[in-house]
C-alpha cells in the first residue's frame, strides 16, 4: 500500500519563538509526532510504502529527510518542495512521478492519530468497489472539511472549511488507484476550486463524483480521532489512554508471560530410540526447546516452561541451564487431562492483568512475535490467534471462524469450520481471562478426544463478550518439529547435520 503524507514544517499554532523544531519533530507523549503517525500506519499496513513531501529547509536544518528514511524504511521516497505550494493538494501532486499510478493510494495527514482499524476500513472501501473513500467523525467546527452523504454512506459533495453536515473528514483518504486522485486533482486546479487561494485534497472527491465515481464515507467515534494541529490538542491527547500506552511502551514491550507446555511423553521419539526427551533433543546445536523460546519470546517477556518431573530428574544440567537463562520451570509429575490443564499448573505466574501467550513446544514459525502482540493491542483485542489458510482443511488442526470484521465467532478443535487453521500460538491480553475461561470450559466438561485443549478456551471468552482476532501467516511459515520425520526434514532443509540425539 502506497501512503502519501504531505508535511508542512511550519504552523501558525506552533510559533518559532516557542518551538525550535519543525512541527513533525515536536514530541507527542515523548515521541516525535511524525514517528507516532508513521508507526501507527506501519502497524496497520504491513506492506506500506511511504512517500513524504517536505519543506527543503526542514531537510537542511533538521535532517527531516534522513529521519523519515530511517523511520519508514529504504523504499521510502522523499520529495522536497521547490518552494511554497498552494495547499496540500498541490503538494501531493509533486509526488506524481513516484506513485504507482495503477495501485491504490492512501493520503494521510502528518499530524493525527486515528484509533481505529484502518486496514479494515480500506478493505471495506475496496470491497464496495468505490473510486475513493474517507473516514469521518462527528463535528460542527469550521476548521474541518465536511461531507454530505445520502444517508447510506455515499458522498454527494464535500465542503472545505464550511460546516455542511456533522460528518467531518478525519484526514485519511483512500483512492482505488493513484491515477484517480491525480486526474481529479488536476481537474480541481483547472476548475480553480480553491478556498482563499488554497487547494485542498477534499476537493478532489467532488471531481471524482462529477465524473460518475462512487465516494464512500466511513464514520468513527469522535474520541477515536486525535489531531495535533495545536499545542492544546497535544496536551489533550497526552492525557488519553492511548498516550499512556505510547509512554509506557506497547504490549510487545511490556512483560508478557510466555507459557510453553512441554510435559508430554514424546512417545514417538522415545519409541524410535532417541537419546533425550523431545524438548531436550539437540537441533542444530541448541535444545529444541531453546529454538522455540527464541522464536516466540517478545521483548521484556517472562518465560515459564512446564516440563515432566522425570525428564528434569534425568537431565538436571539442562534444567539448570534453562533456569540460568532466566526461564521459570514448573514441574509436572503426571500426565494431565490436556494442554489447558497443563498450562493451569503455572497459573500463579499469569493469573493477573499482564498479557499471556501459550505456544506449542515443538514447532517454529517465521513471524515477528512483537508485531503479533502489538497488532493485538492496537486493535484493542482481548486475544489473538496465529492462523494460516489450509485449503485442504485437514482435521488434524484447530480452526477459527471469523466475521466480516475479522473477529472470531468460534473456534473448533480437530473440526474444520473454515480454512483458517490455528498455528498453536495463542495470545490473551490478560492472563486472568485465560484462567477464568479455562475453568468455565472444564466445568462444562468440554473435551475433545477426552482432553481439554487450549484453543477452545476462546469460545468461553467470546461467550462473555471478548473480542478475539486473528493474525495470519503463510502456511509455509510453519516448521514442525513434533515427530522424528518432521525434525529430520527440518534439519535437512536447513542444511544442518543430523541431531546428535538421534538413534544410533
Amino acid at each position: 500500500m502506497q501512503i502519501l503524507i504531505p508535511i508542512s514544517g511550519y504552523s501558525a499554532f506552533f510559533s518559532k519563538e516557542d518551538y525550535y523544531f519543525p512541527k513533525p519533530l515536536i514530541e507527542v507523549a515523548g515521541i516525535a509526532m511524525i514517528e507516532v503517525v508513521v508507526r501507527q500506519l506501519q502497524r496497520q499496513f504491513k506492506d506500506a510504502r511511504f512517500i513524504f513531501v517536505i519543506d527543503p529547509e526542514d531537510a537542511r536544518s533538521f535532517s527531516l529527510d534522513r529521519t523519515l528514511q530511517l523511520l519508514a524504511g529504504d523504499n521510502t521516497k522523499i520529495i522536497e518542495k521547490p518552494g511554497p505550494t498552494s495547499g496540500a493538494l498541490c503538494s501531493c501532486l509533486l509526488a506524481i512521478d513516484t506513485l504507482d499510478i495503477n495501485e491504490p493510494l492512501i493520503i494521510a495527514n502528518s499530524d493525527q492519530i486515528i484509533e481505529d482499524d484502518l486496514a479494515q476500513a480500506v478493505e471495506t472501501l475496496s470491497a464496495n468497489d468505490c473510486s475513493a473513500g474517507v473516514i469521518t467523525f462527528e463535528s460542527i467546527h469550521p476548521r474541518w472539511s465536511y461531507v454530505v452523504d445520502d444517508e447510506q454512506g455515499e458522498v454527494i459533495q464535500t465542503f472545505e472549511k464550511k460546516v455542511a453536515s456533522r460528518n467531518a473528514i478525519a484526514g485519511f483518504y483512500y483512492f482505488r488507484t493513484a491515477s484517480a486522485f491525480v486526474e481529479a486533482a488536476k481537474q480541481v486546479i483547472l476548475n480553480d476550486a480553491q478556498v482563499d487561494g488554497v487547494y485542498f485534497i477534499s476537493s478532489s472527491l467532488n471531481e471524482i463524483i462529477l465524473e460518475g465515481g462512487r465516494v464512500l464515507q466511513l464514520p468513527i467515534a469522535s474520541h477515536a480521532y486525535h489531531s495535533f494541529y495545536a499545542p492544546g490538542k497535544i496536551a489533550d491527547f497526552e492525557r488519553s489512554a492511548y498516550a499512556k500506552e505510547l509512554r509506557e511502551g506497547t504490549l510487545a514491550q511490556k512483560a508478557v508471560n510466555v507459557i510453553i507446555p512441554a510435559a508430554g511423553e514424546g512417545s514417538r521419539f522415545a519409541k524410535a530410540g532417541w537419546k533425550k526427551p523431545k524438548p531436550f533433543i539437540d537441533v542444530d546445536g541448541q535444545l529444541m526447546l531453546e529454538h522455540v523460546i527464541n522464536n516466540v519470546t517478545p521483548t521484556e517477556a517472562a518465560v515459564t516452561i512446564l516440563l515432566r518431573q522425570e525428564h528434569l530428574d534425568a537431565h538436571p544440567k539442562i534444567a539448570y541451564r534453562l533456569q540460568e537463562n532466566g526461564h521459570r520451570i514448573t514441574s509436572v509429575s503426571r500426565l494431565t487431562e490436556g494442554t489447558a490443564s497443563t498450562v493451569l499448573l503455572a497459573r500463579r505466574t499469569f493469573d493477573n492483568e499482564q498479557p499471556m501467550m501459550v505456544a506449542n513446544s515443538d514447532q517454529l514459525v517465521d513471524f515477528d512475535v512483537n508485531d503479533f502482540i502489538e497488532d493485538c493491542i492496537q486493535r484493542k483485542l482481548d486475544g489473538s490467534i496465529l492462523v494460516f489458510r489450509d485449503p485442504s482443511m485437514d482435521p488434524k488442526w484447530s480452526f477459527a471462524r471469523v466475521d466480516e470484521a475479522g473477529l472470531v465467532l468460534e473456534v473448533a478443535e480437530k473440526k474444520p469450520i473454515s480454512d483458517l487453521a490455528t498455528v498453536g500460538i495463542y495470545l490473551f491480553a490478560k492472563g486472568k481471562d485465560f484462567v477464568g475461561a479455562a475453568l468455565d470450559m472444564m466445568v462444562a466438561n468440554d473435551r475433545v478426544n477426552d482432553e481439554f485443549y487450549t484453543c477452545p478456551v476462546y469460545n468461553y471468552m467470546i461467550q462473555n463478550g471478548a473480542r478475539i482476532g486473528i493474525y495470519e501467516v503463510p502456511m509455509d511459515a510453519m516448521s514442525g518439529l513434533g515427530t522424528p520425520d518432521d525434525l529430520n526434514q527440518f534439519l535437512q532443509e536447513r542444511g544442518a547435520s543430523p541431531s546428535i540425539d538421534s538413534p544410533d
